[in-house]
């Protein structure tokens, strides 16, 4: 592996420094930064944050032949950003309550936390692939594999943005019985942050959830709001089997086109063992954790292509007067043909991600 123009440069920019073997941290030796992996693969990255351009600064101590000598540490510092602090009920998850039947039209006004994930295709053109959920002013949420997965590589597709307050896509400006939403926002992605653990190549599909920072705080309107996410006691941690949620999206529609207008469809949650014993799933070498969860399995209800990424939500009442949505589910898999019978779609479970979320999300 070749040294990027970046780290390059930063060989150069680091000159002498403490005298070679004076490394103030015990255990740790001052060597050719070429025996020293940690820092060596870092410095290869073709894009260092300025925390990474700080330690690799900060650890040398000295120069020969061309080459810094560096205190080799025994592993990267994990970065420690300021709490940031989720919104509380009330801001999200709030909507007129609607009446969930199956694959139906989401009324204009429904989930206004959702996104479509917009791609660059080979060709130029932009289009959707997968949905989204908004979580704060600068992040959304989504799957992993709509960040790295196998598909972006073999055709290649290139993330490029989000839009926000979308209904039907054919149309400039949504209407519904006179009430008209005002224009999507169209965001630029300023960062992916897809599972570190997430392999594109498992049958499994665990830890298929990703970041994506956008590149301007978004306002939040009358038709972008973003949704709860599961960090009390009354929804983590909970067990929905055979409890309704709800699952909306974009994706195929009954006659196998992607719909031009937001669906939405209530689902029973089905338990995991249940899920790993199904047939269809077991032929595949599927194993399913408990950091995800099943639901669905009645014909023509259920997620499909298209909704990846997308939001499988619960009700929750805040009060008597008050009813919150909160996030339990991101769209991972399921069946082919959708909408199987006797065949649960596969969601990645947000409350077991919390602690994930948390550590990479910023002010």
């Amino acid at each position: 592996m070749f040294y990027t123009e970046l780290s390059i440069a930063l060989l150069c920019f680091i000159g002498f420094g403490r005298a070679q073997n004076q490394c103030a941290t015990p255990g740790e030796k001052c060597v050719d930064i070429r025996q020293c992996s940690v820092l060596d693969n870092l410095i290869k990255k073709p894009n260092l944050s300025d925390a990474e351009i700080k330690l690799i600064t900060d650890s040398q101590c000295g120069h020969i032949f061309g080459y810094p000598w560096v205190c080799c540490p025994l592993a990267i510092p994990t970065p420690r950003h300021a709490a940031v602090e989720l919104p509380k009920p009330g801001v999200c998850g709030s909507q007129i309550d609607p009446r969930i039947v199956g694959g139906e039209t989401a009324r204009i006004d429904d989930f206004r936390w959702m996104a479509l994930i917009e791609y660059t295709f080979a060709n130029g053109r932009k289009g959707f692939r997968c949905g989204g959920i908004l979580i704060n002013e600068n992040y959304v949420l989504t799957a992993s594999h709509c960040v790295n997965g196998k598909a972006l590589t073999q055709y290649h597709w290139t993330l490029s943005g989000v839009r926000l307050g979308e209904w039907d896509t054919t149309e400039d400006k949504d209407c519904e019985e006179g009430l008209c939403s005002d224009p999507v926002q169209n965001v630029r992605v300023a960062e992916r942050i897809p599972h570190e653990d997430y392999n594109p190549n498992s049958a499994s599909q665990e830890n298929d959830i990703a970041l994506l920072r956008l590149e301007r705080p978004v306002n939040y309107t009358q038709w972008i709001k973003p949704i709860c996410l599961p960090t009390s006691n009354d929804v983590a941690d909970k067990n929905f089997d055979r409890q309704q949620l709800i699952v909306a999206g974009w994706g195929q529609a009954d006659n196998g086109q992607s719909s031009d207008r937001k669906m939405k469809v209530g689902v029973n949650g089905v338990s995991l063992n249940e899920c790993n014993l199904n047939n269809v799933y077991r032929r595949q070498g599927i194993t399913l954790t408990s950091k995800q969860l099943c639901a669905g399995g009645v014909r023509g209800k259920d997620s499909c292509n298209g909704d990846s990424g997308g939001p499988l939500m619960v009700k929750h009442a805040r009060d008597s007067d008050h009813i919150d949505y909160y996030l339990v589910g991101i769209v991972s898999f399921g069946p082919k043909p959708c909408g199987m019978r006797g065949v649960p779609g596969v969601y990645t479970r947000v409350d077991q991600h919390m602690d994930w979320i948390k550590a990479n999300i910023r002010p």
